[in-house]
Formats: C-alpha cells, sequence, structure tokens
C-alpha cells in the first residue's frame, strides 16, 4: 500500500511476511536487511500503528554568520500504539509495507 494512500486516524500493521529488520533511529522507522548498530525490537513489528498524517517540519541552516537557509519538509508520521511513540516514516522502502490488519 502505497503511503499516499493511507487515511489518517486509521490502523496499519507491517507487513507480517517480512524478513527485515524494523529499527528506530533518531525517531525514523526504518526497515533493514541487517544492522548491527541498531537492535531490533520485536514490538515495533507486531504493533498496530496510527497514520497521523504530515508535520511541517523547518529546519534552519547557517551558512556564516549572516547568513541562515530555512529548509521546510513535511514527512509522513506515524504513532506506534503500544508504546505511544511518534515515528517519522521518511525512507520510500517502509512506506511500502504498511497494510491493514485483517480482523
Amino acid at each position: 500500500m502505497k503511503i499516499s494512500e493511507l487515511v489518517v486516524g486509521e490502523f496499519y500493521i507491517i507487513k507480517p511476511t517480512t524478513k527485515k529488520q524494523v529499527v528506530i533511529n533518531n525517531d525514523n522507522l526504518k526497515l533493514s536487511s541487517y544492522s548491527s548498530v541498531y537492535k531490533e525490537n520485536k514490538i515495533y513489528k507486531e504493533s498496530l500503528f496510527i497514520y497521523t498524517g504530515q508535520k511541517r517540519i523547518q529546519i534552519e541552516k547557517r551558512l556564516d554568520s549572516k547568513k541562515r537557509n530555512v529548509y521546510t519538509y513535511k514527512p509522513h508520521m506515524m504513532q506506534c500504539v503500544k508504546t505511544g511513540e511518534i515515528f517519522k516514516v521518511s525512507s520510500y522502502y517502509i512506506q511500502t509495507y504498511f497494510v491493514k490488519p485483517e480482523k
């Protein structure tokens, strides 16, 4: 399912058939085939997620003492039901792994 097809406030899970690891890195939710630095937590792989929409984030970057550039981007946000944490879903790879849970 594409990330653009997700509905705000609906519940989703990560495909249970995936063999990839669900990794959390600085509030980013990612899938990786192997990570020696970040350990997988099974809670996130088995949890429900609520799609909370897009959030506007501004980053200010100083070029020198007088010049500043402001960058704006809108990452997709998912909230984990078990832990209550909110994550950015920035990588395209994991965006395609969210599906509606079967009842």
